[in-house]
């Protein structure tokens, strides 16, 4: 069995603070529409008597990078676990400890409330225009279909009077990019200070990291949804107030229907205004994948693999079988003491079997 020594940095501003040493961290990443957070202690070596700059009265929110290298390794380099901006700090001067809750870059998008009405812009540049005003690069690559597509265009009067102050249904921009994301089958998360627009992968594409893991998982979780197991039926219902017209749709993962099946299947009803039938269609099958991907969750316990994280795809046994799972969760565990390990979530996301 190979041996790995482990060697953690992190970067305040790109420079590594002498002053501070890691003790532990945990880092909680995602694919459920929230930042990364991350939470480190430090201990803080004795140092002469100046202040340090944790300790004044408006510390600086300082841009921290957090990387794993295994020295045993001749090729290893560092691998980043989390980039983010330092929101809280609390500083125990008698004990020499220093805590700290950082979030990704997403935050920003999170504090960005909107103020202005969106007219007439397509959802590729509606979400360049949000990473822009929160400070940050974009990276949009929303399907070929979705990225001319008008997102709050306003052709009559009436509209253009509800844009904002009409009591739109969106609080903050992130509530607006993930909505524009959502629809088009797209992840949005932070990579490093970009803001990363990309359709929904699978196992099968090409560059996608599949982790096997088969022999190397500590403790295994099954957990199966009986309810989503015996059926899911998505209803898609739509309205337009000026012809006075409803269109709805039902969808069990396999086909299109007019009516609601019979059976046990558990119907999940979505009512959204002015879409067509071809639109109803596309939303029922991108809602009864993120539904249906919860009829199985496979929690497990490995020893730490930097390189892991969501939107990846990892291969386990599940007791009756192999499967290869999307990675949604990662938390990340480290301290001096018990060493560097990982909670992972998977679900059936596009895997195969």
């Amino acid at each position: 069995m190979s041996v790995r020594d482990l060697e953690v940095q992190v970067l305040f501003d790109g420079q590594v603070d002498p002053v501070l040493a890691l003790l532990q961290f945990e880092i909680d990443a995602n694919r459920y529409e929230a930042c990364d957070v991350a939470s480190l202690r430090f201990a803080v070596r004795s140092q002469a008597q100046q202040a340090l700059w944790f300790e004044t009265e408006q510390p600086a929110r300082k841009w921290v990078i957090l990387q794993m290298r295994d020295t045993q390794s001749v090729s290893s380099s560092w691998t980043t676990l989390f980039e983010g901006r330092i929101d809280h700090i609390e500083y125990a001067a008698e004990h020499a400890v220093l805590e700290m809750e950082c979030r990704d870059a997403l935050a920003a998008l999170m504090d960005l409330r909107v103020q202005d009405a969106w007219l007439n812009h397509t959802q590729q540049e509606l979400l360049e225009i949000m990473a822009q005003a929160a400070g940050l690069d974009a990276a949009i690559a929303l399907p070929s279909d979705q990225a001319t597509l008008m997102a709050g265009q306003f052709w009559q009067i009436e509209h253009k009077r509800g844009a904002l102050m009409g009591q739109h249904r969106f609080q903050t921009a992130a509530d607006l990019a993930f909505t524009i994301a959502r629809d088009s089958f797209c992840d949005l998360y932070a990579s490093g200070t970009s803001l990363v627009c990309q359709p929904l992968g699978s196992s099968s594409d090409t560059g996608v990291q599949v982790t096997d893991m088969r022999n190397a998982v500590l403790e295994t979780s099954v957990a199966r949804d009986l309810q989503l197991l015996s059926g899911v039926v998505v209803h898609m219902a739509s309205w337009d107030s000026r012809q006075r017209s409803t269109t709805q749709i039902y969808y069990d993962g396999v086909s299109f229907s007019q009516d609601a099946p019979s059976g046990n299947a558990s119907i999940h009803t979505f009512r959204v205004p002015g879409r067509r039938l071809d639109e109803l269609q596309r939303l029922a099958r991108g809602k009864h994948a993120r539904i249906a991907a919860h009829a199985l969750s496979v929690r497990i316990r490995i020893p730490g693999v930097p390189s892991i994280a969501p939107r990846n795809y990892m291969t386990v046994v599940t007791g009756n079988g192999e499967k290869t799972l999307g990675i949604d969760q990662v938390t990340s565990r480290f301290s001096v003491e018990q060493g560097f390990v990982q909670q992972v979530v998977l679900r059936d996301r596009g895997g195969g079997t």
